[in-house]
C-alpha cells in the first residue's frame, strides 16, 4: 500500500484521538495510570507496532492450533501484554490482566468509530496483513490458470428489487462491474416451492424432486421433514447425491442448506454432522486477534440497537404490513444473521480464494431475514443490502491475491412477494379454517411460523461442539439440554424437549397443517398415499368447496383418483393432467408456466393431501402469507418466483429462459466442466428420492 499524504493525516488523527481516549479511560477506569498525553501518544504507537508483530509471530508459531482457541488465548495473552508494554513506558502503569483487556475493548469500539468517520477499510488491512500470510502458512495455496469459480448467493432478493437497488445505488461494487461490461443480468423462474430447501437442492444437487417446500409430513416414516434439520438435510442430499454435484471435485460450501458435494464445507446444514468433513483453514482464522473479536462484538450490539431503532420507526411511519414477530427479541436474531454470519462467511470465502479453491458457493441471508420482518422494499431491507455489497467488495479486492483467476458469480436462489398474514386479513388462520370446514372431531395440528434464524443460529452451534477439542467440549456441556444426537437445538419449536412433544401430539393427530409462505400444505394421516379427491368429497363434503371459496385462497390442488391433478378456483377447473380447463383458470394469474410448475408438485410423493395457495393480485403484486411475515416465499405469485443471476459475459449461455433451480444447475455446473475440464456426466433423475 502506498503512503500518501492522505494516509499520513489519517494516521496522525488516530493516534491522537487514541491517545486522548487513553487518557480518559485511565481517569475513569481502575488499575490504569497515564500522566501526560506524550505519554499517551507513546502508548498508543507502540500498542500499533506491538499488534502488527504480535499477528506475525502468531501466524509463524501459534496457526496451527485448533482455531476455537484462537480468542481464548489471544484474550488472555492480548490483556497481560498490554499490561507489560504500558508499565514498560515511563508515566504508565497498567495493574491487571483486567485492566489491560479494558484498553484493547476501548480503542476497538473507538477505532470502529473512526473506520467509518475517516473511511478506513480495517477488514482489507486485515486481509491483506493477516489472513493471507495464515492462507500462505497453512492453507497450501494452489497456482494455476485453470479459472475458479464464486457463487455468492444473496438469498430473497427477486430480479425486480436487483435492479432497483442497482439503479438507486445500493451495490456500487455489482453496479460496477455490470457498467464495466463484465457481467449481465440474467433471469430465471423458480420451481412451485420457492424456498431455499427446494431451490438449493436443485442449484447444488441438479435434484430438488420430492422437495415440496421448507417442511412436510413424510407418510412412509410418520413425520415431519424439515430441510433445516441437519439431519433431514443430511438425508435429503445423499439421496441425490450423485458424485456431480455444483462442488464435486474440490469445492467448498459456506453457510448452505446443503453441500452440493463440497471437499469442505461450513455452517453447512447438510454436513454438520459428519466429523469426517472438512472445513478448511479459513473458518475462525480471524479470531485469534482480539481487536477484531471485540469489533465484531460491538457491530454486533450496534446492529441489535440499529434494528430497535429502525423497528419504532416502522411503527412510527405506520407501514401498510407490521408483523408482531418483528418484536424487541428479533433483533439479537438479525445481529446474528447479519455481523455475525454473514462475517464468518466472508472470511472463510478470502481464504477460500487465497488457497485457490475451484469452486465456493456461499449463502448471504440477512436480507431474507430483515424483509421477512421489516418488508422486502423497506429502507432496513435495502440497507442490509448496501452490507451485502461490501462484503463482496472485500472478496472481490482479495482476488488479487488468489493464485488462480477466479468467475465471480452473483445469483438469488428466489424472491419474495409481499402481503397482509392471512389471519390479520380474514381474522382466522389456515388451520382454524380447516378445522371449521371438516365439522367433525377430528385433531387438527399446525405448524405455522418458520424463523430460518434459529436453523442458522442451531447449526453455527451444532459447528461449534461438533469437533474433537476440549474447547469444544466444554461448549458442549454446557449446551447438553439443548442437544440431541449431536445436534443443537434452540428456538421456540426447535428445542428437543418441545420437539417430542409436538412430534407426539402430530403422531396423535389425524390432521396436519403447515404454511410455507403463501401456500397451506394439509395432510389427513392415517394412509400410506395421498388422500383423493373422491375420498375428501366424501368424508369431507364442505372442505374443498369452503377452501376455494375463500376470499384468500387463490386455488386448491387435490388429486382425483379418476382424472388426476385438478386445480380448483372460484369460477372454474384446471384438469392438469389432462389439459383441459373448465371455465376460468385458477392458474391464469400466476404467470404462463404456473400449471406446468403446479403439475410437477402434485406427482411428488410427499405432496399434501390439500395444497392451498392464496389469492394473487397481479395490479399489487400482492398476497397473503401463512407466516407471521411481511414478506414470504414458498408458492406461487408475484417476485418470489423471479429471481437472478448476476453472470460473467465471457461465460456460455444459449439464451434460453430457465425456469427450474435444475436449470440453473445445469447452467452453472456446466461453466465448472467447460472451464475446468470435470466429467460431463449429469446427475441421474432420482424420482423415488
Amino acid at each position: 500500500m502506498k503512503l500518501s499524504r492522505a494516509h499520513i493525516i489519517q494516521t496522525v488523527i488516530i493516534f491522537v484521538v487514541q491517545s486522548v481516549v487513553l487518557i480518559g479511560v485511565a481517569y475513569l477506569a481502575p488499575g490504569i495510570e497515564i500522566d501526560q498525553f506524550r505519554d499517551a501518544l507513546l502508548f498508543a504507537i507502540v500498542l500499533s507496532i506491538a499488534s502488527a508483530i504480535g499477528w506475525w509471530l502468531f501466524i509463524q508459531y501459534l496457526g496451527h492450533l485448533p482455531a476455537i482457541l484462537y480468542p481464548i488465548i489471544m484474550f488472555v495473552v492480548g490483556g497481560w501484554f498490554v499490561a507489560f508494554l504500558g508499565n514498560l513506558i515511563p508515566g504508565i502503569t497498567v495493574t491487571s490482566i483486567a485492566a489491560g483487556l479494558m484498553i484493547i475493548l476501548t480503542l476497538t469500539i473507538v477505532n470502529a468509530i473512526l473506520a467509518g468517520l475517516l473511511s478506513l477499510d480495517e477488514d482489507a488491512s486485515f486481509d491483506r496483513n493477516v489472513t493471507r500470510k495464515m492462507v500462505a502458512r497453512y492453507g497450501k495455496p494452489t497456482k494455476t490458470d485453470v479459472p475458479g469459480f464464486l457463487f455468492l448467493e444473496i438469498d430473497g432478493l427477486g430480479e425486480a428489487l436487483f435492479r432497483r437497488a442497482l439503479d438507486e445505488g445500493r451495490l456500487p461494487t455489482l453496479k460496477r462491474w455490470i457498467d464495466e461490461g463484465t457481467h449481465t443480468i440474467l433471469g430465471w423462474e423458480t420451481d412451485f416451492s420457492a424456498q431455499t430447501g427446494a431451490m438449493q437442492s436443485g442449484i447444488l444437487l441438479g435434484n430438488n424432486h420430492n422437495v415440496p417446500a421448507y417442511r412436510w409430513w413424510d407418510r412412509e416414516q410418520d413425520r415431519m421433514i424439515m430441510s433445516g434439520k441437519p439431519r433431514d438435510a443430511q438425508a435429503l442430499e445423499a439421496a441425490r447425491a450423485t458424485g456431480r454435484g455444483l462442488l464435486a471435485d474440490g469445492g467448498a460450501s459456506r453457510g448452505n442448506m446443503f453441500s452440493g458435494e463440497a471437499s469442505e464445507s461450513i455452517l453447512t446444514f447438510s454436513t454438520l454432522l459428519n466429523k469426517a468433513q472438512t472445513r478448511g483453514p479459513g473458518f475462525y482464522t480471524f479470531l485469534f486477534s482480539p481487536y477484531v473479536v471485540f469489533r465484531i462484538l460491538t457491530r454486533y450490539f450496534s446492529e441489535v440497537g440499529r434494528e430497535w431503532w429502525e423497528a419504532f420507526q416502522q411503527r412510527r411511519r405506520k407501514d401498510k404490513y407490521i408483523v408482531s414477530a418483528r418484536n424487541p427479541f428479533y433483533a439479537f436474531f438479525r445481529a446474528f444473521m447479519g455481523p455475525i454470519a454473514q462475517d464468518f462467511v466472508t472470511y472463510s470465502v478470502i481464504g477460500d480464494v487465497m488457497r485457490g479453491v475451484p469452486a465456493v458457493y456461499a449463502l448471504y441471508a440477512g436480507y431474507d431475514d430483515v424483509s421477512h420482518f421489516a418488508g422486502m422494499e423497506t429502507p432496513d431491507a435495502f440497507g442490509m443490502l448496501e452490507e451485502t455489497d461490501r462484503y463482496f467488495a472485500r472478496i472481490e479486492r482479495a482476488l488479487e491475491y488468489a493464485p488462480r483467476p477466479y468467475h465471480l458469480v452473483v445469483l438469488s436462489d428466489h424472491g419474495q412477494s409481499t402481503g397482509p398474514t392471512f389471519k390479520a386479513a380474514y381474522g382466522l388462520s389456515l388451520d382454524e379454517l380447516v378445522k371449521g370446514l371438516i365439522k367433525g372431531d377430528e385433531q387438527v395440528v399446525a405448524d405455522l411460523e418458520t424463523n430460518e434464524a434459529w436453523d442458522n443460529l442451531n447449526a453455527f452451534l451444532t459447528e461449534s461442539v461438533s469437533s474433537d477439542t476440549r474447547t469444544a467440549s466444554v461448549v458442549h456441556r454446557a449446551l447438553a439440554n439443548k442437544t440431541e444426537d449431536g445436534v443443537v437445538s434452540m428456538g421456540p419449536d426447535r428445542d428437543p424437549a418441545l420437539a417430542q412433544a409436538n412430534d407426539a401430539e402430530a403422531s396423535k393427530s389425524q390432521v396436519v397443517v403447515y404454511g410455507s409462505g403463501c401456500t397451506g400444505l394439509i395432510y389427513f394421516k392415517g394412509s400410506p398415499e395421498r388422500a383423493t379427491y373422491e375420498e375428501l368429497q366424501a368424508k369431507y363434503p364442505d372442505l374443498l368447496v369452503g377452501l376455494a371459496e375463500h376470499p384468500g385462497i387463490g386455488f386448491v390442488l387435490v388429486n382425483s383418483a379418476e382424472k388426476g391433478p385438478i386445480v380448483i378456483g372460484k369460477q372454474g377447473v384446471n384438469y392438469l393432467d389432462l389439459g383441459v380447463v373448465d371455465g376460468v383458470d385458477p392458474l391464469a394469474v400466476y404467470g404462463p408456466r404456473a400449471a406446468d410448475k403446479v403439475r410437477r408438485e402434485s406427482h411428488f410423493v410427499n405432496c399434501p393431501d390439500i395444497l392451498a395457495n392464496t389469492t394473487y393480485d397481479p395490479a399489487t403484486q400482492e398476497l397473503p402469507g401463512f407466516e407471521n411475515q411481511v414478506s414470504h416465499h414458498g408458492g406461487l405469485g408475484g417476485p418470489q418466483n423471479h429471481p437472478f443471476i448476476l453472470r460473467p459475459v465471457d461465460l456460455p449461455y444459449d439464451g434460453e429462459l430457465i425456469t427450474s433451480a435444475e436449470g440453473v444447475y445445469k447452467l452453472l455446473r456446466g461453466w465448472r466442466e467447460q472451464a475446468q475440464d470435470l466429467p460431463t456426466a449429469a446427475p441421474e433423475a432420482a424420482s423415488s428420492a
